[in-house]
């Protein structure tokens, strides 16, 4: 028995008499693309938990105890404790699929305007519509929008759906915006019978634009943060060391240098790898 059938053995009924408070959990799991219903997530997360809670309250009254503090303070610094851990744990349950779909988010929005100018290559060969996500689907270099374009093609020939509904179905499900009105405007199209490769055209020229846009706008906010990190870091550490070994000198002081080994080991590589983290978050290329 795997570990989610577990769960929901044991909290199944309660999964399925909260869940209603808990929609937005459903959303968010769909366009993470983590397959488990809604109950079946709820019951892993509760009993993660309570599991979690029993072996804490365990654990840290066995080490209070050892500490030789008296049975009733051990017994309520770790109920107290294993509650606030607890729920921190199952608030990383509830707010998980939302960071897995907002980063699916990201991803998509990077890798998208490269996949919409394939789309448009080879929709001037006139082919099937669902030949094309089929082909999207088979370059796993897509990443996520390879996902979505095989959910669709997955939908279609084994599900037996319909392309509209197929490509309906994965819009809703999409975390990501351009995605979905990329997918509303092909079935639009198709159900109107209008032209697919010159929409695709003129799509992969919009967006194109617009990520060559956020490229010169990359380029202006990197150029800001190298000069903010070597005037206020780079500098500003140099200063410092070379005015905290003046002062040592004067004072005599020795607890100068355990402050300046702090700066140089500890806390400048700390704010180089946060400057290297803030880049990499807003650059627009995957």
């Amino acid at each position: 028995m795997s570990y989610v059938n577990l769960s929901y053995r044991f909290f199944g009924r309660i999964s399925r008499s909260i869940q209603n408070s808990f929609l937005d959990v459903r959303e968010d799991l769909q366009m993470a693309n983590i397959s488990y219903t809604l109950e079946e997530y709820l019951s892993t997360a509760l009993f993660t938990t309570v599991l979690a809670f029993v072996l804490e309250t365990i654990s840290l009254s066995f080490l209070f105890g050892i500490l030789r503090f008296s049975v009733i303070t051990s017994m309520l610094l770790s109920v107290t404790l294993s509650v606030t851990i607890s729920g921190i744990l199952f608030f990383l349950f509830y707010s998980y699929p939302a960071t897995v779909s907002k980063t699916r988010q990201t991803k998509i929005k990077k890798i998208l305007p490269f996949c919409v100018s394939y789309l448009a290559t080879i929709s001037s060969s006139r082919l099937p519509p669902i030949v094309l996500f089929r082909a999207l689907a088979s370059f796993k270099e897509y990443g996520q929008i390879a996902e979505e374009a095989a959910n669709i093609a997955r939908d279609v020939d084994v599900f037996g759906m319909t392309f509209s509904a197929a490509v309906k179905k994965q819009a809703k499900r999409s975390p990501s915006t351009e995605f979905r009105e990329l997918l509303w405007g092909i079935n639009s199209l198709i159900a109107s019978g209008g032209d697919l490769s010159f929409y695709l055209k003129q799509k992969s020229e919009e967006m194109m634009n617009d990520y060559r846009r956020r490229i010169r706008k990359y380029a202006q906010d990197l150029s800001l943060f190298v000069e903010i990190y070597l005037t206020l870091i780079i500098t500003g550490s140099i200063f410092f060391i070379v005015l905290s070994s003046i002062i040592s000198a004067i004072s005599g002081g020795l607890g100068t240098i355990f402050i300046q080994a702090f700066v140089v080991f500890i806390l400048l590589p700390a704010l180089s790898i946060g400057f290297i983290l803030i880049i990499k978050s807003i650059s627009p290329i995957e």
